[in-house]
């Protein structure tokens, strides 16, 4: 029997607001958020929102609130030149990655799109890309990955980011919205580097040379990471895909920006 076939909708297209420098943080409440807000507020006027509260002066307007309310969404994306979305339902489970890192993505793409946002930054994580990592610390292959190649989850929440980072991909290829995903490293407010090796976080890296390596490898501080972002706000290319660390000359991970 044949069926008749129907084309898909005509996708909308952006068009991109006037310039300005309001930013709006998601997850505005969390670790990321406090290591590069003070620095962030030197340039940009900053509103988050957060399921918690927001104690915070470098943000000029905070709301507490889930992303799950779709008009106040709407309504911040709308008067938003840039959207940085740091907010993970990771610790709620499957659940919470589902609300957070999948459909309150797409709510977000789609505000985006509709109201001109110059750019959306998402947060995604090397566990977008992380089993080449587990192969190299069994003493499988080198651990070799670049931004280019198929994500190779390390878990659901790994999984989730993959498919944060293909919305954003589909935003951007159907609307022309520009979206960049960054595979964000590891990050602590309140130890430092040889702190966290010393510490028993994260045993399944073990406790020796190799534990210290990967933490060094992944190690991303605020300065870097407002450095990075700096120049995503301002990149030309609609689409861009990066691994986020303080330590870009390394094996493992290929810090090139992949724009293709």
């Amino acid at each position: 029997m044949d069926l008749p076939i129907q084309a898909p909708p005509e996708p909308s297209r952006w068009n991109p607001r006037p310039a300005g420098n309001r930013l709006l943080i998601t997850g505005a409440a969390g670790t990321v958020a406090n290591l590069i807000t003070r620095q962030l507020s030197e340039t940009y006027q900053l509103v988050g929102v957060d399921i918690a509260g927001i104690d915070n002066d470098a943000f000029t307007e905070t709301h507490q609130a889930g992303l799950d309310d779709e008009e106040l969404v709407d309504r911040l994306v709308r008067d938003a030149d840039y959207v940085l979305h740091l907010a993970t339902g990771a610790p709620d489970g499957k659940d919470g990655l589902y609300a957070t890192e999948m459909d309150a993505t797409n709510r977000i793409l789609a505000s985006a799109i509709a109201h001109g946002t110059r750019r959306v930054v998402l947060a995604s994580s090397n566990h977008a890309s992380g089993w080449p990592e587990r192969e190299w610390l069994a003493g499988e292959g080198d651990g070799h990955v670049k931004p280019w190649d198929p994500p190779r989850p390390d878990g659901l929440y790994g999984a989730a980011k993959a498919y944060m980072e293909a919305l954003g991909r589909y935003a951007s290829d159907s609307s022309g919205l520009p979206v960049s995903a960054l595979r964000i490293g590891t990050m602590r407010d309140n130890m430092t580097l040889q702190e966290l090796i010393d510490s028993d976080e994260m045993p399944h890296l073990g406790f020796g040379e190799l534990r210290a390596q990967r933490i060094k490898r992944t190690w991303l501080t605020g300065d870097d990471l407002v450095d990075i972002l700096r120049e995503e706000f301002n990149a030309p290319e609609p689409y861009r895909l990066r691994f986020a660390t303080s330590s870009p000359d390394q094996e493992q991970w290929d810090h090139t920006v992949y724009t293709g």
